[in-house]
């Protein structure tokens, strides 16, 4: 990610914090877990997406041919191997219609059942109801969420960024 794509990212994670903040009557401490959840989320998804990349190139071939891979490959790779319900592009894309926090929901369940370790962990928050009505919704249309790619390193630095003006409601220097 070059430098101009992290401002980009800076400025719609502001732009994001700021329009939760003039348009919802939700505290920080009742959104935060929603957006948290959904940037791990997008993260995951996209440390998942890379493993699987160099796992086909770097899988050897066998007597029958290359093996599928397994959870194992997926953690030596620095990933989780995630179920196509928690994918964030699989939220992202249902229909209006469906109840989205419940998906959320069912998405972070999927994923402490396959890591054990996990359970109680992530974030499964949705039940206050604007949470769960608008504010889910509206944040998975949040452009960064889709266009940007996160490294490990700027995920951190978004939400320290968003977990800060969530908190405080000030702008400090970028």
């Amino acid at each position: 990610m070059n430098q101009k794509q992290i401002k980009q990212l800076e400025a719609n994670l502001w732009d994001s914090a700021d329009n939760l903040r003039a348009n919802s009557k939700l505290t920080a401490a009742e959104y935060k877990d929603p957006v948290l959840g959904l940037i791990l989320l997008r993260y995951a998804q996209n440390r998942y997406e890379r493993a699987k990349q160099d796992i086909a190139v770097n899988m050897p071939e066998g007597p029958r041919g290359k093996r599928e891979p397994t959870e194992a490959d997926y953690l030596a790779a620095g990933a989780m191997m995630l179920p196509e319900k928690s994918l964030y592009d699989y939220l992202a894309n249902l229909p209006e219609a469906d109840d989205i926090s419940e998906a959320v929901n069912t998405a972070m369940r999927l994923i402490e059942e396959k890591y054990p370790d996990l359970t109680g962990i992530l974030p499964q928050n949705q039940r206050v109801k604007e949470a769960r009505d608008i504010l889910l919704p509206r944040l998975m249309t949040v452009r960064y969420a889709h266009s940007t790619e996160l490294t490990e390193q700027d995920t951190i630095s978004a939400i320290n960024q968003l977990t800060d003006t969530l908190s405080t409601g000030f702008r400090s220097q970028l």
